[in-house]
C-alpha cells in the first residue's frame, strides 16, 4: 500500500516509453535496383483432359504403364497421378497430395524476388537494322533476264559479244535463242543428240553461233 500511495501522490514515477512509434518496416517501399528484372514466378498449369473424372479412353493406364508408374521415383514421373474413370463427379475421392502441391506453390510464390518491374521506353524504329540507300547498291536487275522453259537439264549457255542474245541448249538436243533484254524467246532448235556446248561468233557484225552436239555412232565390227 505504501507504494500504491506513493505513485497516487507523484512521489514515484513510471518510466516513460522511448519511441512514441511502434518500429513498422514497408518492405515495398525499397526502391528497385539497376539490375534486369528477375523471372516471373511459375504459372500453374491448366488441367486437361487427364485431369478428367471421365477421362477418354486413350488417357487410362494399362496394369503395365501403372506398375511401371509406380516403380518409378516421384522426380521422374511425368505427372504426379493416374487418370482415373468414375461414374459421376461426387464419387471422385479427396486428392492426397493437395497440401503438398499447395504448399510447393506457395514457396515457389515467396522465393519469387519483389523488385519493381520498370518500363522500358524503347523506340520501335530504333530496333529495325539500317538497310543501306538503293542508289549505293546499283547496279542490280530491274527485269527478268531469262526463264526457264526447257524441259530437261540445260548443259550449255552462251551470251552473244553484244550482249543482246542469249542461247541455251539442253540434253533432249533443244536450243533456245532469248533476246537478254526482255527475256523473250526468239527462236527454237531441235538437234539430234545432247547439247553439249554453245558458242558466239566473236564478230560483232554478225550474230550466229555454234552448237555442239553428242552423237552416236554405230559399232563397228573389225572385219
Amino acid at each position: 500500500m505504501k507504494i500504491v500511495r506513493a505513485i497516487r501522490q507523484g512521489r514515484i514515477l513510471s518510466r516513460k516509453p522511448t519511441t512514441t512509434k511502434p518500429d513498422l518496416y514497408n518492405l515495398w517501399s525499397t526502391p528497385a535496383s539497376d539490375h534486369p528484372p528477375p523471372l516471373p514466378a511459375p504459372k500453374v498449369a491448366l488441367p486437361g483432359n487427364a485431369e478428367s473424372y471421365n477421362p477418354p479412353e486413350e488417357y487410362l493406364p494399362t496394369s503395365d504403364e501403372k506398375a511401371i508408374w509406380e516403380k518409378m521415383e516421384p522426380e521422374d514421373r511425368d505427372r504426379n497421378f493416374l487418370p482415373q474413370k468414375h461414374s459421376s463427379l461426387r464419387l471422385v475421392p479427396g486428392y492426397d497430395q493437395f497440401i503438398q502441391e499447395r504448399f510447393s506453390r506457395l514457396l515457389d510464390l515467396y522465393l519469387a524476388p519483389r523488385v519493381q518491374r520498370k518500363k522500358l521506353n524503347i523506340d520501335p524504329e530504333s530496333l529495325l537494322p539500317r538497310l543501306p540507300s538503293p542508289e549505293t547498291l546499283k547496279p542490280f536487275p530491274v527485269f527478268e533476264l531469262l526463264r526457264h522453259v526447257h524441259s530437261s537439264r540445260v548443259r550449255a549457255i552462251a551470251v552473244s559479244p553484244d550482249g543482246v542474245w542469249v542461247a541455251s541448249g539442253d540434253e533432249n538436243g533443244v536450243v533456245r535463242v532469248w533476246e537478254a533484254i526482255v527475256g523473250r524467246g526468239a527462236a527454237r532448235y531441235q538437234f539430234e543428240g545432247k547439247v553439249g556446248s554453245i558458242a558466239w561468233c566473236p564478230r560483232d557484225d554478225v550474230d550466229f553461233f555454234v552448237v555442239g552436239v553428242y552423237v552416236q555412232f554405230p559399232f563397228l565390227r573389225p572385219l
